[in-house]
C-alpha cells in the first residue's frame, strides 16, 4: 500500500485507521466498516483508498447524494455486504421549532457519538436521521423529547425525504477564483479582509483548515467563514468582456 503523505497529527491518525480497514479486509477475507465521516475525513478516506490498490470498496450515506457517508471494504472474493445503516424518522407538530443541531443534540445527550449519526434531514414536522445499526435501538426506546418539543421515533424514512440543505442563493463578480477573492464577495468584506480572516485559519474548505488566500476554488467546494457561515460555489456562470467572472454561491441557511 502506497503511503499518504501528511502533516497534521490528527489526520495521520485518522487515515492510519482506515489503511487498518482495508488491511484487515484483504488479510482477514472480511468485510470492514467505518463510523460516518464527514467531508474532511471523505476527503482522506478516498486518499487512502486510492493509495490502496484496493477495488473492492464503496462509500454510502444510506441514501443517494447524501453528505455523511460511511466506507465499507469487503472481501476481494466475496459480496458486497449490506451497510449498517438504519434510517429513523422522528415526527413533530408542524409549528415545533425543530431544526438539524436540536435533533443531534438530543442524539449526543444520549451518549450517541457523533460518528455514529449520519445525515439528519429536517423537513416540516418531520425528520429523517440515518445512523448506525447499533444506535437505533437506543433512539427508539429512548428518544421522546427534542428539546421542549416531543417527538414520536420509527424506523424507516417516508418515500420522499426532506431537502438536506436550504440555500440562499449569492450571486458575484470577482477577478479570479482565489480563496481571499471568493470570502471577500460572499462574506461582503475587503480584499484585505478577507486575506486576514484566511490567515487568522477562520475559514475552512471542504472541512480542512486553509490557510492560503491564493488558494484557488474549484465549483463543488464547500466554504466556511467563522462569523459569517457556510456557502457552496456552485458554478462559474460568465465571463465578462473585462475578464472578470460572473460566479454563483449558495449560503447554507
Amino acid at each position: 500500500m502506497k503511503p499518504v503523505y501528511l502533516t497534521d497529527k490528527q489526520d495521520k491518525a485518522f487515515a492510519a485507521h482506515i489503511s487498518d480497514l482495508f488491511l484487515s479486509a484483504q488479510q482477514n477475507a472480511m468485510t470492514r466498516f467505518s463510523g460516518f465521516l464527514d467531508m474532511h475525513q471523505l476527503t482522506l478516506a478516498r486518499q487512502v483508498a486510492v493509495s490502496s490498490g484496493y477495488s473492492n470498496y464503496l462509500f454510502f450515506s444510506g441514501y443517494p447524494e447524501g453528505e455523511r457517508a460511511m466506507l465499507g471494504v469487503f472481501s476481494f472474493y466475496g459480496e458486497q455486504a449490506p451497510f449498517p445503516i438504519i434510517p429513523i424518522t422522528l415526527r413533530f407538530r408542524k409549528e415545533d421549532p425543530i431544526g438539524h443541531r436540536d435533533i443531534l443534540g438530543a442524539f449526543l445527550g444520549l451518549e450517541i457519538r457523533r460518528e455514529a449519526v449520519g445525515d439528519i434531514l429536517v423537513g416540516e414536522g418531520a425528520a429523517v436521521a440515518f445512523v448506525t445499526e447499533s444506535v437505533a435501538p437506543i433512539l427508539l426506546n429512548e428518544l421522546k423529547k427534542v428539546g421542549h418539543c416531543g417527538v414520536k421515533v420509527c424506523q424507516g424514512m417516508p418515500e420522499t425525504l426532506p431537502p438536506l440543505h436550504n440555500y440562499l442563493d449569492i450571486p458575484a463578480t470577482v477577478s479570479s477564483l482565489r480563496l481571499d477573492c471568493i470570502v471577500a464577495a460572499i462574506a461582503g468584506i475587503s480584499r484585505e479582509k478577507s486575506s486576514q480572516t484566511i490567515g487568522a485559519q477562520l475559514v475552512f474548505v471542504n472541512g480542512a483548515s486553509q490557510s492560503e488566500p491564493s488558494w484557488n476554488v474549484a465549483e463543488g467546494d464547500v466554504i466556511s467563514i467563522r462569523g459569517f457561515g457556510k456557502f457552496l460555489f456552485a458554478s462559474v456562470n460568465k465571463v465578462t468582456k473585462k475578464g472578470r467572472l460572473q460566479i454563483l454561491c449558495k449560503k447554507y441557511v
